[in-house]
């Protein structure tokens, strides 16, 4: 596939993150959790073409930094449902991380659903590797519906990825 030409914007904290929260809600399926880091690090809002209207942003990612500068965790990344299977979440993240690279980060952590299929095979590309598994993450008292269901998989645990820059 043929990389897509995105063009990354950062948001800074503030009333217009709100613009977003559709697509925060496609990577995190609960409102109190996104709530609480909506206005944490760095949002990175991903474009195509010359469109630069908040509500047809393809794509984002959220990057909170961590302790001394030199860790961050992608804490959010979603793609635009009418734009998923073009290249969009790849394009996107190999920039984010050039570019927490270049800031001196030199370690980015992620968390996904263990039924996550998708994303779990794209940060594994980007070469992120297995850290650890939260049990029962995924729970009414954090906010998330009592039964989630994806790729046939009921979501329970969370797993965590980590690559070193």
């Amino acid at each position: 596939m043929p990389a897509t030409a995105i063009t990354l914007e950062t948001v800074p904290a503030g009333a217009r993150r709100g613009a977003f929260m559709d697509l925060l809600l496609l990577a995190d399926e609960s409102p109190e959790q996104v709530a609480g880091y909506i206005d944490l690090g760095t949002l990175y809002i991903a474009r195509e073409g010359d469109d630069d209207n908040d509500a047809a942003a393809a794509g984002l990612a959220l990057v909170i930094p961590d302790g001394d500068g030199t860790e961050a965790e992608l804490k959010s990344v979603a793609v635009r449902e009418d734009r998923q299977g073009r290249g969009i979440a790849r394009a996107m993240l190999a920039e984010v991380i050039d570019r927490q690279r270049r800031a001196g980060v030199r370690r980015m952590t992620v968390a996904t659903g263990t039924s996550s299929l998708g994303p779990l095979a794209l940060y594994q590309k980007l070469g992120f590797r297995l850290l650890r598994v939260d049990r029962d993450f995924f729970s009414p008292e954090r906010g998330y519906p009592d039964e989630i269901w994806e790729n046939g998989i009921r979501l329970r645990d969370m797993v965590w990825l980590d690559l070193e820059l």
